[in-house]
């Protein structure tokens, strides 16, 4: 019961039949049109035959029996399509016995002169199998397959009634019908086949330039992380800013290392931490370095995205590094707060400074700073004047309102108005 329950919510989520291959979910469709086709004839069947006011069968024993074994046949079709998606190929041959079987038998039972008539439920089974044979079957075989329940429906009719000229009209139209539900079903089934397997590979060919994109974008991020760290580090000790004999500055060099090794392995099974953590251990390797930095945090927003928490502790690492080796101050000012929905994360100096106007920006403050908050869709905003310091603001939120962005480019600041 709970498994029916569990199928029955997934026919209700639109993603269940997307995460199928194609061409399941087209043989799926066709089921239910087959199966749907084979109810609305037994919907008739039954009405016919529960109308007190339309004339009786011979039999409504014999009719209630063999409409109660399609019905049941019916429940058989739904099974399978239920568990499968599709059919096995022995039901085609069952059900078309099956028709044969009651083209003689219904024909047999109706009242004389009604055998063309909707009371005579039988051609309209006859219909679904020739709709299952074109669904099912190759070409040749399901031309072959065609003709065995049409010329059961002939020698039907010429025993009951007889080689009558009124009965060349309904029996020309019910052998059109099988004709042309066999052919629909037939071209339907290879069209949206076809199609499905040509979207299969339309996907598979997206998801593998998505993978090659993912990767060329994960070398661009450990590029920068290298900036960040490693490539930091030495140019630190190269200019004499660290003594690399000093305990701490060895815990960093073997800190760098191992993240290094961690990109020649591979490996990726480390859990992003959160926000906060990360900024601490961040702010704890800028301590090491030599920089004291005053640290004060508001609220933090708990559900951050992983990408999110990355793309603020690079852009941080970086600004910290640029007050480590540009602003000549020896203290930095690190806050956190949630401002208007927003998450922000402020990183403030007293230092040099520089004229926005005509200085150029370096590599790590336009790519490690800026375009890490452009691929979350946050924002940069910069203010620095000659003796008075630099304030690197970085700004997310999960619905960017319609304000002004800053963007940088190789002169200074420029603002431009979003969207």
């Amino acid at each position: 019961m709970a498994s029916l329950l569990q199928r029955v919510r997934a026919l209700g989520d639109p993603t269940y039949l997307v995460a199928q291959p194609g061409q399941h979910r087209a043989l799926r469709f066709l089921a239910l049109i087959l199966i749907g086709q084979r109810m609305s004839y037994l919907v008739l069947a039954g009405v016919n035959a529960t109308n007190p006011a339309a004339m009786s069968f011979r039999s409504q024993v014999l009719n209630g029996v063999l409409l109660s074994v399609a019905v049941l046949w019916t429940m058989v079709f739904v099974f399978f399509a239920w568990k499968r998606g599709w059919f096995p190929r022995w039901m085609v041959w069952a059900d078309i016995a099956l028709s044969c079987v009651l083209l003689g038998v219904v024909t047999a039972n109706c009242p004389p002169g009604v055998e063309l008539t909707s009371m005579n439920w039988s051609p309209k089974h006859a219909l679904a199998t020739a709709a299952l044979i074109g669904a099912m079957l190759p070409g040749r075989q399901a031309v072959f397959a065609s003709l065995i329940p049409m010329l059961g429906y002939v020698v039907a009719l010429t025993e009951q009634v007889g080689p009558d000229a009124r009965l060349f009209p309904g029996l020309v139209g019910h052998l059109n019908g099988c004709v042309w539900f066999a052919l629909l079903l037939f071209f339907m089934r290879h069209y949206l086949c076809r199609q499905s397997k040509a979207l299969d590979d339309a996907v598979a060919q997206r998801v593998a330039v998505e993978r090659d994109r993912a990767r060329f974008e994960e070398r661009i991020d450990h590029h920068r992380q290298l900036h960040d760290t490693v490539l930091a580090t030495l140019t630190a000790i190269a200019r004499g800013g660290l003594d690399h004999r000093q305990e701490q500055v060895r815990r960093r060099c073997a800190k760098d290392a191992e993240y290094v090794r961690r990109l020649i392995l591979e490996d990726r099974s480390e859990r992003a931490a959160g926000l906060g953590e990360e900024l601490t251990a961040l702010i704890r390797e800028a301590e090491e370095a030599g920089l004291r930095v005053h640290y004060m945090h508001g609220e933090i927003p708990g559900a951050v995205p992983s990408r999110v928490v990355a793309a603020f502790v690079g852009a941080t690492r970086e600004a910290l590094n640029n007050v480590l080796k540009h602003s000549g101050a020896d203290q930095a000012w690190v806050t956190i707060a949630h401002e208007d929905g927003a998450l922000v994360v402020r990183v403030v100096d007293r230092g040099e400074g520089f004229d926005q106007e005509r200085g150029a920006l370096g590599f790590g403050l336009r790519w490690s700073v800026r375009e890490r908050m452009v691929e979350i869709g946050g924002e940069l905003e910069l203010f620095s004047m000659p003796g008075n310091g630099t304030s690197v603001e970085l700004r997310w939120s999960r619905q960017p309102a319609g304000r002004i962005e800053a963007t940088l480019d190789d002169t200074g600041l420029v603002e431009q108005p979003r969207g």
